[in-house]
């Protein structure tokens, strides 16, 4: 009787040590990526809902690509809207005029906002693999693809 005690002890045991060996890592690392992918799939939403195409004007953007409408910022939300948006920045600057700049990085995309008296007046949308991008500001007349 002692030994199927202690046996079945052993067992429990044994499975307790499975699941925090492999289970939890498991669950862990899907719950990661799970993560990852909501903020990159949030940096790319609020991309394509803040910058807008301005049909008045048609430019020729640098390296000899078709000519396209430049873009421009739909609205200028201030910094706590734009946080309660993408959530949390993963990297905040400020520069010698007092704005604020806040990056989020995402698997495929890096979004940069940039803030003057707390609004927002550019976003800087990069492609990590390749590295380019676009600037969009309030005026269309600043657009900048690179």
């Amino acid at each position: 009787m002692r030994n199927k005690v202690i046996a079945a002890q052993a067992v429990i045991v044994l499975l307790v040590v499975v699941w925090f060996k492999v289970y939890l890592p498991r669950m862990e690392k899907a719950r990661a990526m799970a993560e990852v992918l909501a903020r990159e799939n949030r940096i790319e939403a609020f991309y394509q809902s803040m910058a807008v195409e301005d049909s008045s004007r048609e430019v020729v953007p640098p390296g000899g690509q078709a000519p396209t409408h430049p873009l421009q910022l739909r609205e200028t939300p201030s910094v706590g809207e734009v946080e309660q948006a993408l959530g949390a920045p993963g990297g905040e600057q400020r520069d010698f005029a007092g704005g604020t700049h806040l990056t989020w990085t995402g698997t495929r995309h890096t979004l940069e906002a940039s803030f003057n008296h707390g609004r927002l007046y550019c976003l800087t949308f990069t492609d990590r693999q390749t590295g380019h991008g676009a600037m969009v500001y309030e005026s269309s007349q600043y657009w900048h693809p690179f």
